[in-house]
């Protein structure tokens, strides 16, 4: 089995040459042929190393097993919620998630794989550049009628007076009328005679991320087999695969 303990960055995989003896994923990839012996930034991959952490076991058996694993989370997420992968693209992401992302669509019956250009990244990327959103949520607890002018924009939890539960209903001209359908379509009544209390309005401001310009970094074409490195990821595209530059994405596409 893989994991679910992970070597982590220090010690790393026994290849990375600081301590590490466990075998890992990465060390097959190594022993495969799939990840360059230097890495960038001048990293220097130490294969007899990788050898002697997997003692004789079959690198690609390795990665049979760690495929496995995923290829379950995948369908986990698509065929056991009534979706056929095939009318999907898998997107792949993570520093070794393009390394196994061709074999995993190929099981899966789907024929294209998207790799963004910062894929090693992304997810920090997305987290920097993400909007900045503020909420703030002002309580009242009296009758709607009494509460007088209310923001234009938002959400007011509302409810009828003597429930214990809220419901919440965004702000406009007839919020009284909104409330009375809102509970009739989750409740199957409304009663327009009855007192609401307003409990709380909230509000969200949302301000845009920064933008960045990246740099251009995968090819404009390729053909598998092949090993690209790109920023911060590695990615394996296995025979019967071409790859196109679309946009900031590698398109890879089962031929």
């Amino acid at each position: 089995r893989v994991g679910p303990q992970s070597a982590g960055a220090d010690p790393g995989p026994a290849c990375y040459g600081r301590g590490g003896t466990q075998p890992t994923v990465t060390d097959a990839n190594l022993l495969l042929g799939r990840v360059p012996g230097r890495l960038a930034g001048g990293v220097e991959l130490d294969r007899s190393a990788a050898e002697r952490a997997l003692g004789g076991i079959d690198p690609a058996a390795v990665v049979e097993v760690v495929n496995a694993e995923m290829l379950r989370a995948l369908r986990v997420v698509s065929v056991e919620r009534g979706h056929d992968p095939a009318d999907f693209a898998l997107v792949a992401f993570g520093g070794a998630g393009p390394l196994h992302a061709c074999q995993l669509a190929a099981e899966l019956g789907m024929r294209t794989v998207l790799v963004p250009e910062i894929a090693g990244v992304l997810s920090a990327l997305g987290l920097v550049a993400a909007d900045e959103r503020r909420d703030s949520v002002r309580s009242y607890l009296l009758p709607l009628a009494q509460a007088g002018e209310l923001p234009a924009e938002g959400e007011a939890e509302l409810r009828y007076a003597g429930q214990s539960f809220e419901l919440s209903v965004p702000l406009q001209h007839d919020l009284a009328e909104a409330f009375h359908r809102a509970h009739e379509a989750q409740y199957g009544f409304a009663e327009r005679d009855r007192e609401i209390e307003l409990v709380a309005v909230r509000t969200a401001e949302v301000r845009g991320g920064p933008v960045f310009e990246l740099p251009a970094a995968a090819p404009t074409g390729v053909t598998g087999p092949v090993v690209l490195e790109l920023p911060g990821a590695t990615c394996w595209i296995p025979p019967g695969w071409v790859g196109v530059r679309d946009g900031r994405m590698l398109r890879l596409t089962r031929s």
